[in-house]
This record gives C-alpha cells, structure tokens and sequence, in this order.
C-alpha cells in the first residue's frame, strides 16, 4: 500500500467518502481498492522513515583520504620528526584542500535549508557522480549543485553581437559547465520517479547554489543555460509553492531516497 492519486472518481472502500479524481489517497494493491489516507476505520500505516544523508560528507572523506596519503609520503620521504615539521610549514596542494572547500560549501547550504525537506549527498547507481542536495518542497523538486565559489556571479558574452558565446562566471571563474553537469542529474531523478510509477512528474527544477557568491545589485542572473541561478536565501524563497501537499512531499522522498542513496 502507498500514497497515491486518484486517476478516476471513486468511493472509499471503508467507510464510504467520494474521493474524487486528483486526491490523494491509499492504494491497496493486493485488493485492488483506494480508501482515505485519514480514513477513520483504515488501519494505520507506519511510514518508512527517511534517510536524509549527510551534507559534504563524500568530499570530506576525499580530502580526508588524499590529506593522509600527503602526509604518509612526506613523513616517508623525510621521516616523522622532520616530515611534521614540513607538513606544518607548508600548505596542501589546491586538488586537495578544494575537496574541503566544496564539502563545507554543502554543510553551509544545508544549514540554510534547515527546516525543509532535504536529501543530502546522493549516489547515482550505475556511474562515479553524487547529487549534492535534492529538495522536496511544495514548489516541486530541485536538485541542487552547491558551490563555494567566491567573487561576482554573473553571465559574460565572449563573443560578440550576430554570433554571443554567454558564459557563466563567477569571479574569473568560467562555471558554464557546471550549468552541463546538471542534465544527467536531473535525468537520475525522472528516472528514479518513472521507475517509481509517479506520474504525472512533479516540477524538477535544476540549481546552482553559490553559498557564498557577490550577487550584483541590479538585474543579478538568474538562469544559464536551462539552470536556475540561486543563492542560499533565494532558494529558500523559491522553495515555497502549492504544486506539492505534504503527503505527496513525503511520498516522493521516500522514493528518491530509495533509489538515491546516500553516500
């Protein structure tokens, strides 16, 4: 049995209620009938709980794997008493302190999400990528691609007036291909909720969340490419909504958090 919404008018098998086509209501599937989800006389459900993951927590045990093995080199090259004093002395390379970087931008952001319905840190069965955060809110799902770049967000033509090559930047950043990365996670999650049988699909809305970007004052970015362009705040506005009731938020995060598990 499952939350699930009525495709034809029809009755509670319990007690009797009109449930009327688009409701939400309880779909036996061993008996082949629907009843209230708060029928009186339905026996009650427990709901699966959630597994909600932990935010940054594959790139923190990347930078923790590649800082160890950083250290184990240098105190075998130079020995301990000497190999601490170097390590000390001087700083990790940037492919690895960026792994830190990166997983606080995603602590940050969850902190920000505080309150909402959040997935953290997400595996793709079949490849090597993760899902930052996918957020079930009453506005839709959002995937959400957290980063913690530095500097002003904006969108910058290469090119010129009869032929515009626009790139996205933040500081001398170019993060248009993170815009790119976004499509096969979006793809990960209409998956996973075809496979599911939900239809029809809620909104899915791809996002890139600079946690600590300079925003312009006027007219600042706000889509690239297909992807909105959010910071933590603004997210949390855009989250609000009515294409999702609480009940169908629950259902498919339940869903997703089966096929997406955490890292």
């Amino acid at each position: 049995m499952g939350d699930w919404r009525v495709k034809y008018d029809g009755v509670c098998s319990k007690c009797g209620v009109a449930l009327r086509a688009g409701e939400v209501a309880v779909y036996d599937w061993p008996r082949r009938t629907i009843h209230c989800v708060t029928c009186p006389t339905a026996p009650s459900v427990e709901q699966p709980e959630v597994d909600s993951g932990v935010a940054g927590r594959s790139a923190r045990q990347e930078h923790e794997r590649r800082a160890a093995k950083r250290e184990a080199a240098v105190r075998g090259r130079w020995g301990n008493r000497i190999g601490g004093v170097v390590l000390a002395l001087t700083d990790e390379p940037q492919s690895t302190r960026a792994w830190a970087v990166g997983a606080r931008g995603e602590e940050m952001l969850a902190e920000a999400l505080d309150g909402f319905t959040v997935l953290h840190d997400r595996r793709v069965p079949g490849t090597r990528g993760n899902i930052d955060h996918v957020v079930v809110a009453s506005a839709g799902v959002f995937v959400v691609d957290a980063k913690h770049y530095e500097g002003r967000v904006e969108i910058r033509n290469h090119g010129w007036l009869l032929r515009p090559d626009e790139r996205l930047h933040v500081g001398r950043r170019d993060c248009s291909e993170l815009a790119d990365n976004m499509g096969w996670q979006v793809a990960a999650v209409e998956g996973a909720l075809r496979a599911a049988g939900v239809e029809p699909l809620p909104p899915i809305t791809p996002v890139l969340c600079f946690v600590n970007g300079d925003w312009p004052l006027i007219l600042p970015p706000n889509v690239f490419r297909g992807v909105r362009l959010e910071g933590p705040r603004s997210l949390r506005r855009r989250l609000a909504g009515d294409a999702l009731d609480q009940p169908a938020i629950m259902r498919l995060a339940q869903i997703l958090a089966g096929a997406l598990p955490p890292k």
